[in-house]
């Protein structure tokens, strides 16, 4: 990848991350680069329309990327099958649900429904879209518990683990915290975790699988507060939750997915 490309993209990348916007200094320093190419960068983001500055001169995101990424998505056949789908489980949990699928080593958002109409509601909207951290949440783990102990221990180096702040208490801070978990969800199937992502939210994550295989192509959740969407709750929520992914999985993948195939997958078909 040239220097350019990859100074650009990590330039969108951070944007992202910054609803406020950047301002110049802010992303030069982040790159590392001087004056004259960061100021070229964005002024090519800026002509290209995926980058505009405020009258405060902060750099921020156009929509045009976002509108380019839910085209592509709405052509994912999985992604429009499981919308209904997806409603359905958030009615019977009353609860946040949502698709997450494979794409190559990481696992992302891409599709969600609200159950709770009235009250308390979690949906913590700064966390929708975006790869999901494997170490850190109930469907990141019960991905990896679909691999072997040596794979998964790969994985978990690669990504790290949390700082004891930065995610919930019951997050794993070591390889062997880890494991202990994935061995829990190969026993049970799925993935019920309390304070995982976010103290006080609890979390039900379930494995959807190719047709005729055990490859795991997405992960089915409903998140809640852990007062309320108890272990008890989440066991009322696994039948449905297991016949939304049946039905998800008898389609074959290469139809399911259309173009869309996780890498794991494309090597065996």
């Amino acid at each position: 990848m040239s220097a350019e490309l990859e100074r650009g993209l990590h330039a969108i990348e951070m944007m992202s991350q910054a609803p406020r916007g950047l301002t110049f200094t802010d992303i030069a320093t982040a790159l590392g680069t001087s004056k004259g190419p960061t100021h070229r960068l964005l002024g090519e983001l800026t002509r290209l329309g995926y980058a505009r500055i405020d009258e405060f001169g902060r750099y921020h995101l156009t929509l045009k990327l976002t509108s380019h990424a839910l085209q592509y998505l709405e052509l994912i056949p999985l992604v429009s099958l499981a919308g209904p789908l997806l409603e359905d489980l958030a009615v019977a949990s009353g609860e946040l649900a949502r698709l997450n699928l494979v794409d190559g080593n990481d696992l992302v958002r891409v599709s969600k429904a609200q159950g709770r109409q009235s009250g308390l509601k979690y949906d913590p909207l700064h966390v929708h879209g975006g790869n999901i951290p494997l170490a850190s949440t109930a469907s990141g783990l019960l991905l990896l518990s679909s691999l072997s102990d040596d794979e998964a221990a790969v994985r978990l180096q690669a990504e790290g683990f949390s700082l004891p702040d930065e995610y919930g208490s019951a997050a794993p801070r070591s390889i062997e915290e880890a494991l202990n978990i994935l061995h829990r969800a190969r026993t049970a199937g799925f993935l019920y975790l309390p304070n995982i992502f976010e103290e006080g939210i609890a979390a039900l994550a379930y494995p959807i699988r190719a047709a005729g295989s055990s490859d795991t192509v997405g992960v089915l959740t409903v998140s809640g507060p852990s007062f309320r969407f108890t272990e008890e709750a989440a066991q009322g929520v696994l039948p449905v939750m297991e016949k939304i992914s049946g039905e998800l999985g008898r389609i074959p993948v290469a139809d399911m997915l259309g173009s869309y195939v996780p890498t794991h997958v494309a090597r065996e078909l």
